[in-house]
């Protein structure tokens, strides 16, 4: 049986610890696959212009 990680995140810039939560995510569930679903530029620049 294959298992598959969802993740939702928002990496912009992906650095060094988004590395880490991957690897860990992955080695704690003993998945075969991951997914990451992250939201387009348009949303994060937007983010950051009314923060």
């Amino acid at each position: 049986m294959s298992g598959i990680l969802g993740i939702v995140s928002e990496y912009n810039p992906f650095h060094n610890g988004h590395v880490h939560h991957l690897e860990t995510s992955k080695k704690i569930t003993g998945c075969d696959y991951s997914v990451a679903v992250m939201s387009g530029n348009f949303v994060q620049r937007r983010r950051y212009f009314f923060s």
